[in-house]
């Protein structure tokens, strides 16, 4: 089911026009995906990290292309595309092998024992490398500002 939708998604992202609609199919297939990711793989906090740093580094570039772009005005949803669409959709849902729901649901109910996980997430041994992460953040963050403070202006110039 989840595979459909992105399939639904990536058609949405290839016929849309506007900037707009175009992030938030992209968005939407990229949860999507973590959700896919991490229900088949056995932590699945992983494609949840990369999904919100991927979510990050949209919504910066959505901030710059709505910037850019004029703002035109949305075209009515013809009713002949979204039916299509739902029905087949609402098919696949009906029609999806109990097996493959089942087994869904077992992998899902792993996920109990993630302690040895964890414990090992916050280990000591790690501590260097979470300090120096911060240390990287602090330091760009601050470069940032700087950067944003000696112009005292957008960095697109108009016209």
């Amino acid at each position: 089911m989840i595979l459909l939708a992105l399939f639904i998604m990536s058609g949405l992202f290839l016929a849309s026009k506007t900037p707009h609609i175009l992030i938030a199919s992209l968005l939407t297939s990229t949860l999507l995906a973590a959700i896919f990711l991490g229900s088949v793989k056995s932590f699945p906090w992983l494609a949840y990290i990369l999904f919100l740093v991927f979510l990050g580094g949209v919504l910066i570039l959505f901030t710059y292309i709505s910037s850019l772009s004029s703002n035109p005005l949305f075209k009515k949803v013809k009713l002949e595309i979204l039916a299509p669409m739902g029905a087949l959709a609402l098919i696949t849902l009906l029609m999806s092998d109990p097996a493959v729901l089942t087994e869904t649901a077992a992998c899902l109910g792993g996920f109990s024992s993630t302690g040895p996980l964890v414990k090992d997430l916050f280990s000591p041994l790690v501590y260097p490398l979470y300090l120096f992460l911060f240390i990287y953040l602090l330091i760009t963050l601050l470069y940032v500002v700087t950067v944003m403070k000696t112009y005292y202006a957008p960095l697109r110039k108009t016209l």
